[in-house]
């Protein structure tokens, strides 16, 4: 189980550069209130984008740093699972994301992107996208899961479920069959080659006593041109090879010529500042008449003066920076020249390689030849030896053949898992399984919150709606207070199952402005003692604009603006009684 034990942000969004903090452990229901653009929802964005890199709301990345104080915008989680206790810090100007487990740095070496999906996989056990059906109940940006699309619907369910595994094996066999496809071509390539090499062995039987000194003749006029090639090629690798040594030698003149760039640009940009300042020295003695400091008159001998020797200081240092731009460019050009000759000498090194390789290959083809050719120059008409080559090749072929059967073999087995593993398959058969739970829970929560309807999902995750009367209907048909309490029970049901799975458990569930909106009187009473008495490891934390609700909460934490900037009041109350609206 997830515990989050603590939040805090600061220059995010409309918080200033003083933390804003929340104990998220301290009640079991939270009523968090404000006036419109308080900030009442900062939490939900802050949540969002510590763990998943983006927040609740359709806000840019850019627009959650303060506009006031716009750097150093960070938020700071804290959570346990078991005995392992995890901070994640992640911010924005600059930019920030650590994690730490017990402690210790984790998982630092692995770029962002991989980082979040090995925090996601390995960690939370949850997407962003499960996230927001598990544990967040918003009513802005929130997509109510018979808004999804099937197959996100699927991806819920199967997160949910824990299955996602077998995705993750269906992955894997695809890459056995592969690689099982693969060995059978190879062995069957080594069957055609026996077939070939079983042919060639019967011909040379038949033709060991008619063979020719030409055909060796043939093979040592192929082994010559081989190797006047290969006399060619070391040529070429030695002129090669010297001329590399000359360009060596030569780039060693202009070797240093980057360093003495940065220096020089370095010094002009030290002498552009010294030329300003005298500039602007000069000019002021052009332009005044009396100190601004003292309002004393400057004499005009005093002026004259400063004008003269300022302008000698003017033109030296003009001088100096021609000499300097001159300068530079010379540099510029050793440096151009020395990238000119690494990259010949780059190409060069390539064709080295290049004809190494074709060296290799000439030498392999020739050792091949000289094998065959005395092979040739030793025949012996021994038949025994011939027969004994044969049936080498021979039972070669039954192994070849015996390995054939058995791959084809593997083949139907991991085909067999293959189907298994699909959509349709094991994955669709654990959904069939918990169908029926689901079912269940979901007409539970909604007959607690007066709903009288039998609320039936298939396999295909569509609504199947019916009225005591067996009206018909679809989650569309229905009025927006009816579809808030469908999706107030699919919520609270995740939940359940993912808590009977262990596959996802967590102590935290806010509702943001789920009381403000299409709920009637009694769909809020029903709702809020369903929160009250849903679980008592649950932290709830509700975001509402309705007036009277604090005394029904263990404790309200109001945001207001001070200043421009949001600020954070708690309250805690004595409750004794269950949540009504």
């Amino acid at each position: 189980m997830i515990i989050f034990e603590n939040i805090r942000w600061k220059n995010f969004l409309s918080t200033g550069n003083v933390f804003s903090e929340i104990d998220l452990q301290e009640g079991r229901t939270n009523l968090i209130v404000g006036s419109n653009g308080a900030g009442k929802s900062t939490i939900l964005d802050a949540l969002t984008f510590s763990l998943f890199a983006k927040p609740f709301r359709k806000i840019s990345k850019g627009s959650l740093v303060n506009s006031i104080n716009e750097k150093d915008c960070v938020v700071e989680i804290e959570f346990r699972i078991g005995k392992l206790e995890y901070k994640v810090i992640r911010g924005i100007k600059p930019n920030k994301f650590e994690i730490y487990c017990n402690g210790q740095a984790w998982n630092q070496e692995s770029s962002v992107n991989e980082q979040q999906k090995n925090f996601e996989a390995n960690v939370l056990k949850m997407n962003y996208k499960s996230f927001t059906q598990i544990v967040v109940l918003g009513s802005s940006t929130f997509v109510p899961f018979m808004k999804l699309p099937g197959s996100q619907r699927r991806d819920i369910i199967e997160d949910i479920l824990d299955i996602q595994v077998f995705s993750t094996m269906n992955v894997l066999l695809k890459d056995k069959i592969r690689g099982n496809n693969e060995e059978i071509r190879d062995v069957d390539y080594e069957l055609d080659l026996l077939k070939d090499k079983i042919e060639l062995q019967k011909q040379h039987m038949l033709s060991l006593q008619q063979k020719t000194q030409e055909e060796i003749d043939r093979k040592l006029d192929k082994v010559k041109e081989f190797k006047e090639t290969e006399s060619q090629g070391v040529e070429d690798v030695e002129i090669l090879t010297n001329q590399i040594g000359r360009l060596n030698e030569e780039m060693q003149e202009y070797s240093k010529s980057n360093g003495k760039l940065q220096k020089l640009n370095t010094y002009l940009i030290k002498l552009t500042h010294k030329l300003n300042t005298c500039k602007k020295e000069h000019k002021f003695f052009e332009d005044n008449h009396v100190c601004p400091t003292c309002t004393q008159e400057l004499s005009e001998e005093f002026r004259n003066e400063k004008l003269e020797a300022g302008q000698t200081k003017v033109d030296e240092m003009n001088v100096g920076y021609d000499d300097l731009q001159q300068a530079i460019s010379d540099e510029q050009k050793k440096f151009d020249k020395f990238t000119e000759l690494s990259t010949e000498v780059n190409n060069i090194n390539t064709t080295i390689s290049q004809t190494n390789f074709q060296l290799m290959t000439i030498r392999k083809q020739v050792e091949e030849l000289e094998s065959e050719i005395k092979g040739l120059e030793g025949a012996s008409p021994d038949k025994k030896a011939e027969l004994d080559k044969l049936q080498l090749l021979v039972n070669s072929k039954k192994d070849f053949a015996k390995q054939h059967a058995n791959l084809k073999k593997d083949r139907d087995v991991l085909t067999t898992a293959g189907q298994l593993l699909k959509d349709n398959g094991i994955k669709t058969r654990i959904i069939k399984t918990y169908l029926p739970t689901m079912n269940k829970l979901i007409n539970d929560f909604l007959q607690r919150m007066e709903f009288y309807v039998n609320f039936t999902l298939n396999e295909n995750f569509e609504e199947i709606i019916k009225s005591r009367y067996r009206d018909v209907f679809s989650y569309d048909s229905f009025s927006e207070g009816e579809k808030a309490r469908i999706d107030i029970a699919l919520l609270l049901t995740w939940r359940s199952i993912a808590k009977l799975k262990n596959s996802v458990d967590t102590n935290l569930l806010i509702l943001d402005e789920i009381f403000d909106g299409s709920l009637d009187q009694t769909g809020t009473s029903d709702l809020g003692w369903i929160l009250r008495n849903f679980d008592e490891n649950t932290r709830v934390y509700v975001i509402s604009h309705k007036q009277n609700l604090d005394d029904k909460f263990d404790r309200t934490i109001t945001v207001e603006k001070e200043k421009n900037y949001s600020i954070i009041k708690e309250t805690v109350h004595e409750v004794s009684h269950a949540l009504v609206g």
